[in-house]
């Protein structure tokens, strides 16, 4: 076929023909075929050899490193069981400081009310103390209460004032009867005379009358003698500088001695 142009588009067709039939044309594989559960089969049988092969070596590499898992199981339970006796412990610990702290307050509070009674006892003590002073000099110095300090058979000792708050303050003193005002009973009348302490201005007598919400403290029932202790307020803008204890009986005055403040 030289009459054919080798340039022509037949000629090329015809060349690509022959080379896909002739003895340049590519090689044919033949595969048989196979069913569809067949290779699932094939690949179950591979992934159990896998899962095989894994189990042989977690395995293996266990007993290299020395790995038991029932010896762990026992190392667990015996710190699970620690724990719980730790725990145990714990509790019973904090019980016992529950109940230590409650002593403890028990205990501030027993030492607290002791303490305040034991500041009442020394106190009510110097208290006594003073007292006895006072009834040992009396008992010695009777004769001379009567001709000269006690002309009206009453006396007045250890008499104190302090403040209790603004304006508020309270007294105390001891009354003494001699002479044969002793062992009789009789009732005497108090009064308080409160001197300014600038020295100028009214003087404030107390009891004011039956106004007064503290008029029983200035009626005095005596038969020896008796300590007797009240309180008294002033007014506003009054601050006293002098206190005057008088005692008298029906209108007739006893005796009365003044306290500065």
């Amino acid at each position: 076929m030289s009459w054919i142009d080798p340039s022509s588009r037949l000629a090329v067709k015809l060349r690509r023909l022959r080379g896909r039939f002739g003895i340049t044309a590519p090689q044919l594989a033949i595969r048989p075929h196979l069913p569809w559960h067949v290779k699932l089969l094939a690949l179950g049988v591979l992934a159990g050899l896998a899962v095989a092969v894994v189990a042989l070596i977690y395995d293996a590499g266990k007993r290299v490193v020395g790995y038991d898992g029932g010896e762990l199981d026992k190392v667990v339970e015996q710190l699970r069981a620690t724990n719980a006796e730790l725990e145990e412990e714990v509790a019973r610990m904090r019980s016992l400081l529950s109940g230590s702290e409650s002593t403890l307050q028990i205990e501030r509070s027993a030492q607290k009310l002791l303490s305040e009674q034991n500041s009442m006892l020394v106190a009510e003590n110097a208290k006594l103390k003073e007292d006895l002073a006072v009834f040992e000099r009396l008992a010695k110095v009777e004769s001379a209460y009567q001709t000269a300090t006690a002309p009206g058979g009453v006396s007045l000792d250890r008499i104190s004032i302090r403040p209790l708050a603004p304006k508020a303050y309270q007294f105390s003193f001891l009354i003494s009867l001699h002479g044969d005002r002793r062992g009789k009973e009789a009732t005497y009348d108090l009064q308080l005379m409160i001197s300014p302490r600038s020295g100028t201005g009214a003087k404030i007598t107390l009891p004011v009358g039956g106004a007064d919400p503290d008029i029983s403290q200035y009626q005095i029932a005596l038969r020896n003698f008796r300590r007797i202790e009240g309180k008294f307020k002033v007014p506003e803008g009054f601050s006293p500088g002098k206190v005057e204890f008088v005692i008298s009986e029906g209108g007739k005055l006893l005796t009365s001695q003044s306290v500065s403040l």
